[in-house]
């Protein structure tokens, strides 16, 4: 086999301040120094057919089990992965954070609580990050579209099936315009999930926590998203933009075992309908000079996520906005 180990660490030191509100009371600790992401992934090839990843994540004393699966190629445009990788729903998401524009996806201010972006409704509803189950890929020639379609258990990350039920995915992508160098410039998606929401058959302390599920009783809820990229990640303007909307449990409704989030506490539970809209632009900026200089790239960006968790519901929308200044060293 071939064997290649890489990583990251991204640590951070935090601060906020703001006006007092029921959700940023403005007390307690609003400053501070954290890892927020150290994970070390290995990929190992064996012949031209076979990719096996691991990826252990270690957060602030928490060892996570992330990328986790087996792909088989059958053929060179067609393969099958097992095992545990993200599901594929929103391009941002998708995007290692290796190349993150903004370091964060999601609405993430210390201190601040009860608020989503669209990447957090998203992935507390089940319909985005990590899941246990199987895949069938296909890429056409050159890569320029891509097709992927599987079952996952939908209890995500590192979670065992709670119910029988099973979640759908499925995503498309294309390559519109290249550049002189056969690089993608414009790039689009779409993709569909229909995640099963168990039942809570024991509540647990907090409610908001269950410790048991019925086992043969699920409701179904499904998202749909379209995404597209221009630019990439190099000198020039580079833009990700995503448009998601279908069924939302809200948050006083749902129900989480660990990482199991957004389940339902009966068949009955209410189920609105969201729309939200995320888009993060940036302008790559080459310094020059001799290969030794301290900085090699700044990189403006602008980050712009709207979302209305109930379509139904007046004056319940929240927009963030997030000015970034990216050094490279």
């Amino acid at each position: 086999p071939n064997i290649r180990v890489s990583g990251r660490a991204q640590v951070q030191y935090r601060a906020s301040g703001g006006d007092s509100t029921a959700q940023f009371p403005g007390t307690g600790v609003e400053n501070g120094f954290e890892v927020r992401r150290l994970r070390i992934q290995t990929d190992v090839r064996f012949g031209d057919n076979m990719l096996l990843v691991i990826q252990p994540s270690f957060e602030m004393g928490s060892l996570r089990m992330r990328d986790a699966y087996l792909r088989v190629g059958l053929t060179p445009q067609i393969g099958v992965t097992l095992g545990q990788e993200k599901s594929p729903f929103q391009r941002y998401e998708l995007n290692s954070s290796n190349n993150l524009l903004s370091i964060e996806r999601g609405v993430r201010i210390l201190g601040l609580s009860g608020r989503e972006g669209l990447n957090d409704l998203l992935v507390n509803n089940g319909y985005g990050s990590h899941d246990l189950g199987a895949f069938l890929d296909y890429a056409a020639p050159g890569n320029k579209a891509t097709v992927k379609v599987g079952v996952s258990n939908g209890s995500r990350e590192s979670a065992t099936d709670v119910n029988n039920a099973k979640s759908f995915f499925g995503r498309a992508t294309a390559t519109l315009v290249t550049n002189a160098d056969h690089q993608p410039m414009l790039q689009a998606g779409a993709s569909f999930a229909s995640r099963d929401r168990a039942i809570c058959q024991t509540l647990g302390t907090p409610a908001s926590t269950c410790t048991a599920y019925y086992a043969d009783s699920s409701e179904t809820t499904t998202g749909f998203g379209v995404d597209l990229e221009w630019g990439g990640f190099r000198p020039g303007f580079h833009l990700i933009a995503d448009f998601a909307t279908g069924d939302n449990v809200p948050p006083a409704q749902r129900k989480a075992t660990g990482r199991n989030t957004g389940n339902l506490d009966s068949a009955s539970a209410p189920v609105v309908t969201f729309r939200g809209v995320h888009a993060v632009g940036a302008y790559r900026i080459t310094t020059r000079g001799p290969e030794t200089r301290l900085v090699k790239i700044v990189e403006p960006a602008l980050r712009i996520d709207y979302l209305d968790p109930d379509t139904d519901t007046d004056d319940d929308e929240g927009i963030l906005l997030t000015p970034v200044l990216n050094v490279y060293f």
